[in-house]
């Protein structure tokens, strides 16, 4: 009796954690997705700040000179992003026909957000900041 007990109690906190896990991992409103954004290649760095009420903050270092944008970046489908045209040009990033900046998230081990610059799957990727 002890035993199915103890089996019974192992499969319910699997059951809780797994729940747990998939909560955060199908996660992709704008607040779970908010953040700092870093991206580094090429001589060029960026940190891209998201901020949970769609607006964004981007820093761009190429050659010594360091510009900054602020514009709004959209959500749709499940993980797929566009970025307003205030958004700065990172090198090797494809513009959408429109000539905006778009991507999509994906996640690593399903809980760490990382963001992908089209042309997609090998774009530009920004790795999300983990500590502030």
């Amino acid at each position: 009796m002890k035993a199915l007990a103890k089996v019974g109690c192992g499969i319910l906190f699997s059951l809780a954690l797994f729940a747990l896990w998939y909560s955060v991992a199908a996660n992709y409103d704008y607040k779970a997705l908010a953040g700092t954004y870093i991206f580094h290649a090429n001589g060029e760095s960026c940190t891209l700040y998201l901020r949970p009420d769609q607006t964004f903050v981007q820093e761009l270092t190429n050659s010594g000179e360091m510009r900054r944008s602020q514009g709004r970046w959209n959500r749709y489908g499940q993980a797929h992003v566009s970025f307003s045209a205030e958004f700065l040009k990172i090198s090797g990033e494809e513009p959408n026909a429109a000539g905006e900046t778009h991507g999509q998230f994906d996640k690593v081990l399903g809980i760490f957000p990382k963001l992908v610059l089209a042309p997609l799957p090998d774009g530009p990727m920004f790795r999300r900041k983990l500590f502030r």
